[in-house]
């Protein structure tokens, strides 16, 4: 018995199977079981030869079900069968054969609508749960209506006998219907929980692996960015005789691309803080982004360009400041540095629970092959590739919005947005 037990739980019942291929089965064994118990009791209360074989007709059917099912797989083609075949059709059925609602069939009506919920999904659920509704209302009414209709227990006794089978049985199966659900729930639960884990200390062990690899890359380039710089100092004081412009050349290149490396480690360990969290907090962003402006001012002459900006006062956000002045000095600089003897306005200002900052530049544009996908990392016209993705990771980090229009020769127009200040706690203003 015990053997059998454990073949039969291990069939039907394995935690492997789905959910509610599980759950179809203890619907299926559960109907097999009760239709004959109910089959034989009809036959030994002399409930009619018609009655009997309806219940063992409903037997025969689950059974078949299970069987079909375990061997083919099509467990929904064996749910929609039982459905239509055992809920909409035989169970009416049995309802007047049975008592009508002086009975347990009532019962077996509500655990019919469950399962059908717990089998079927989105419209399929609802469609076939309010068909069986609709069928089970209508023959009630025509049971009271009809009464001839409904073959009635002839003593009390059998009609208590019914409830309690009937009581019993539904909430046996229900019980472990819901007992499955929970647990299923719970071990899935449990998965998603050992997964997010997993995620994180893989998440935590890139940003560690990132902050050290940009911390010990700064130094050599800060190291080697000071000689190449004493060294042209040498050669700007030695006799132009001695000068080699091509050294100078060399020099000067070489300069060029360790400022580019020491940006794109500025911008590695930018991001690595951004994914550990910003200390984010009230923002004077009219401060900021005035700040921002005055210290790229003579840098931006070096190459003729003037900065214009229009900055409203009273701008306020939630948010880091050094990330927001990054993305505000990111933004300038690739505007001055696709610009010469060229005009770039800055302005900034708020409307509709939002605060707009614009950065506009009348210099060389961007490719429209390009355009789509500055904001991707490693993608450039001569930059490092951070820049833009990182303006983007800082914003969108700070619930707002950032795109960029542009046309070749003519200019290019960067745009991003915050939410306004609305009171979160995070200190005082910055």
């Amino acid at each position: 018995m015990i053997h059998m037990y454990t073949r039969l739980k291990q069939t039907y019942l394995n935690p492997a199977l789905d959910f509610r291929v599980r759950l179809f089965n203890v619907l299926a064994i559960g109907g097999t079981a009760i239709s004959l118990i109910m089959g034989l009791l009809s036959a030994v209360n002399n409930g009619g030869a018609f009655t009997v074989a309806v219940n063992l007709a409903v037997a025969a059917l689950s059974f078949g079900l299970l069987t079909y099912s375990r061997r083919s797989g099509r467990y929904q083609i064996c749910y929609m069968i039982t459905i239509t075949a055992i809920f909409i059709v035989l169970f009416p059925v049995l309802f007047f054969l049975s008592g009508g609602y002086h009975s347990g069939m009532p019962a077996f009506f509500v655990f019919a609508v469950a399962f059908t919920i717990f089998m079927l999904e989105g419209k399929k659920a609802v469609f076939f749960s309010l068909s069986e509704l609709a069928v089970y209302i209508a023959i009630c009414i025509i049971a009271y209506r009809y009464p001839d209709t409904v073959r009635f227990f002839e003593t009390e006794q059998e009609v208590l006998t019914d409830i309690i089978i009937a009581f019993m049985t539904v909430s046996v199966v229900l019980g472990v219907c819901m007992f499955l659900h929970f647990r299923l729930y719970n071990e899935q639960q449990r998965k998603l929980d050992e997964q997010n884990n997993l995620l994180a200390q893989a998440n935590n062990a890139k940003t560690e692996f990132l902050a050290n690899t940009s911390h010990e890359m700064r130094t050599p380039l800060t190291v080697i960015s000071v000689n190449v710089q004493t060294v042209m100092g040498i050669l700007e004081d030695m006799d132009e005789a001695l000068k080699d412009p091509d050294a100078q050349k060399l020099l000067q290149n070489a300069q060029g691309e360790i400022m580019r490396l020491a940006r794109m480690v500025g911008g590695m360990l930018t991001l690595a803080s951004i994914s550990e969290g910003a200390d984010k907090r009230k923002v004077d962003l009219s401060a900021l982004l005035r700040g921002a402006a005055n210290m790229l001012q003579l840098t931006l002459l070096k190459r003729g360009n003037t900065l214009v900006t229009e900055i409203h006062d009273g701008l306020a956000v939630f948010g880091d400041a050094d990330f927001l002045s990054q993305v505000a000095v990111n933004l300038i600089q690739n505007a001055h540095a696709h610009s010469d003897q060229g005009c770039i306005s800055f302005g900034a200002s708020q409307g509709g629970g939002k605060i707009t900052v614009t950065v506009r530049d009348n210099g060389t544009g961007i490719s429209p092959e390009l355009l789509p996908r500055v904001f991707e990392r490693g993608v450039s016209e001569g930059g490092t590739g951070f820049g833009l993705y990182l303006c983007r990771t800082v914003v969108e980090s700070h619930g707002g919005r950032i795109w960029i229009e542009s046309e070749p020769g003519r200019g290019t127009a960067v745009f991003f947005t915050l939410p306004v200040y609305e009171g979160q706690y995070g200190g005082d203003a910055a």
